[in-house]
């Protein structure tokens, strides 16, 4: 550009015209290698953010396993039957549920940085209050079947997102040497955290689950001596998932999260 700026001073069109070319060429051949910089170092971040991901959540499943087997421990001693020793254990547990609370936060902050998933988002959330609720019970030596099946749906939750993000990374790894061998370059792109099919296969299973807990509660609420400020509490809880579904779908449906 300088000595275009010479030639252009000496009047020197033709000279200064090729210089000016020349510093087009540059300047494309630039953006062309910051692109390319920009694009690997954004897949970078993306692997590096699945990773943390999944190992956290591997972290929480085996935490929430062994409360779940600590659960079902006291269930199986009946209720007349139980001693202290047993509701010092519940207690425990449902300390030990809190930490889980607290590992479940961390994760959701780093999917909420990260800000384009909507539907693992909203699972981790219902993990989340799940996790409270069964601290709740454990902590009141409720140890039956509503706190138990509580448990297996944290559980199959967290199996559901660690397997959806192992799939994200097998597929940036397949797609990363598919670019090597054609050595192709992209255009640099704000690639979501995890694709619209997992996003659509993680609110079905979400809606699944309230289903499910819907009809549990159902068949709570027939049985005789059936406690209904829990069974209120329940299906409260219930709707207002399943209206963070409904906008987390719109969400998705309208790509406000892009």
């Amino acid at each position: 550009m300088e000595k275009a700026i010479e030639e252009l001073e000496k009047k020197q069109k033709e000279a200064a015209s090729q210089h000016q070319d020349d510093a087009i060429r540059k300047l494309a051949e630039a953006k062309e290698k910051l692109e390319e910089m920009l694009r690997q170092l954004r897949e970078e971040e993306r692997e590096l953010l699945l990773a943390a991901m999944e190992a956290r959540l591997q972290k929480i499943l085996a935490q929430q396993k062994r409360v779940y087997s600590g659960t079902l421990s006291i269930g199986q001693v009946p209720e007349k039957a139980r001693n202290s020793r047993h509701t010092a254990r519940a207690i425990q547990l449902a300390r030990e549920e809190n930490v889980i609370g607290l590992e479940v936060e961390k994760a959701m902050l780093l999917l909420r940085d990260e800000g384009s998933s909507v539907a693992f988002s909203e699972a981790l959330s219902e993990v989340r209050e799940d996790v409270q609720t069964v601290a709740y019970r454990l902590n009141r030596t409720q140890v039956g079947e509503l706190t138990q099946e509580i448990e297996k749906d944290i559980i199959s939750s967290l199996e559901e997102m660690i397997e959806a993000l192992q799939k994200e990374m097998e597929k940036s790894e397949e797609q990363k040497q598919k670019q090597q061998k054609q050595q192709q370059q992209s255009s640099p792109k704000d690639k979501s955290l995890v694709d619209m099919l997992a996003e659509i296969k993680m609110l079905r299973s979400l809606q699944l689950r309230v289903n499910k807990r819907t009809r549990r509660i159902e068949k709570m609420a027939l049985e005789k001596d059936a406690n209904q400020a829990e069974v209120f509490e329940q299906l409260q809880q219930l709707s207002n998932r399943q209206t963070r579904i409904q906008n987390a779908t719109y969400i998705l449906a309208t790509g406000k999260n892009k």
